[in-house]
């Protein structure tokens, strides 16, 4: 995460721990103020996500997703006669990113105008209305639904408009919470109608359906993305036109994070990506299921492994998916991990490996740096020792992927 974004989007934050403590189940302007939706609740705060290296370009740049070739490697091993790295780790870095930043799009307009006095006050609603320097009129609505629940409503009106439009939606069930923010619901996000207030707002299509229960010892966010435009970063790295299209056209995607600060976390990803491994000249979006998991061991580090399996995209017969790991190590929570083993194969439908190579085999990392917490490391001899796809598993299903020491 930038951190110029964290002192913006705490400046808010410390407004309202200011006005005194949490007060849940009232309509006291507190109350109202505790109950609205805060970015820093709802993002991902995965560990390590500081934003020093800039994740969220991998992804504008899949030729960044391979390594150097090998000349020492069988040539019969390689992934299309190159050198190929699955960079996992920070693949679900790119995704906490993205969603995050979307999520940020909408979330910032309800921060910047709480942060105000509200226009109307009724016993059971608070109303923030507010035009932008830039002609955009606001109005934010937090309305006693029940007991402890609370309802939210955004709304843009662009300048020369006569009607406003509902850019989110949600409520909050507010029951236990001992600070702001705390609580379980959901909310709702239309990119189309930011864009009638915002124009030049390039996630201009699709909606983001976010389910979550944020408390004082744990963050689980469900969020299912379906058709959208997502707002690709580049980060100077310079994009041609294709690959803009490619990576800006309307996909669907399903995310399950959960986090248990100072225990470890998760992170389930249905998506769709560009790979440059195999060859992807045509930049073909391929899908993509990918489980993060990490967690503190006792000596205060943190230990994790991030498994793959992708299909479609440019693979074609005999290759049915590609198998990749990749497992990673950091000093503590809040640091950048470190990448560590990887593998990464193409395999049959049957799993007879048809190509593939790894750090071992490349005189690397061996298997044996990944933690045996997280299970048997896959090989490129056969696929006894691959991740295990439970075909019942969901990702958009609220429950969270196991990691050692859940609570």
């Amino acid at each position: 995460m930038n951190p110029i974004r964290n002192v913006l989007l705490s400046a808010p934050m410390a407004l309202l721990a200011a006005c005194g403590g949490s007060s849940v189940g009232s309509n006291t302007p507190q109350a109202f103020h505790d109950a609205a939706p805060s970015y820093a609740a709802l993002s991902m705060d995965q560990a390590g996500a500081t934003d020093t290296s800039s994740p969220a370009a991998l992804e504008i740049a899949p030729a960044a997703l391979t390594a150097s070739p090998a000349a020492t490697a069988p040539s019969g091993l390689l992934l299309s006669g190159s050198g190929c790295h699955p960079h996992l780790f920070l693949r679900t870095r790119e995704v906490v990113d993205r969603v995050n930043r979307h999520v940020y799009k909408v979330l910032r307009h309800v921060e910047a105008i709480i942060a105000r006095n509200p226009t109307a006050t009724t016993g059971s609603s608070e109303v923030w209305d507010h035009v932008n320097a830039d002609g955009v009129e606001v109005r934010f609505t937090v309305t006693v639904l029940d007991v402890a629940k609370y309802g939210w409503m955004l709304e843009l009106k662009a300048p020369a408009a006569t009607t406003w439009d509902t850019v989110l939606s949600g409520d909050i069930d507010r029951t236990g919470a001992t600070g702001p923010h705390q609580g379980k619901g959901s909310l709702d996000i239309d990119f189309a109608k930011l864009h009638q207030a915002y124009p030049a707002e390039r996630a201009d299509q699709g909606t983001l359906h976010v389910d979550f229960d944020t408390q004082a010892a744990s963050r689980l966010l469900s969020v299912k993305a379906v058709g959208v435009a997502w707002d690709v970063r580049d980060d100077g790295l310079g994009m041609d036109a294709a690959t803009l299209a490619a990576l800006e056209a309307p996909r669907s995607g399903s995310y399950v994070y959960f986090r248990e600060p100072g225990v470890g976390g998760s992170l389930k990803i249905q998506d769709q990506m560009v790979f440059a491994c195999p060859a992807n000249p045509t930049l073909a979006l391929a899908d993509v299921k990918l489980a993060s998991r990490w967690y503190r061991t006792t000596a205060g580090d943190v230990h994790g492994r991030s498994d793959t399996v992708m299909t479609g995209g440019q693979l074609a017969a005999p290759v049915a998916k590609v198998v990749g790991v990749t497992c990673h190590d950091g000093s503590a929570e809040t640091s950048l991990e470190a990448e560590s083993f990887w593998l990464m194969k193409a395999e049959q439908a049957d799993g007879t490996t048809v190509s593939g190579e790894s750090s071992a085999h490349l005189g690397a990392d061996p298997a044996s740096v990944c933690d045996a917490a997280f299970g048997a490391v896959p090989t490129l001899t056969d696929a006894t020792s691959d991740f295990a796809w439970d075909p019942s598993l969901k990702f958009d299903d609220q429950v969270p992927f196991p990691f050692p020491n859940m609570k």
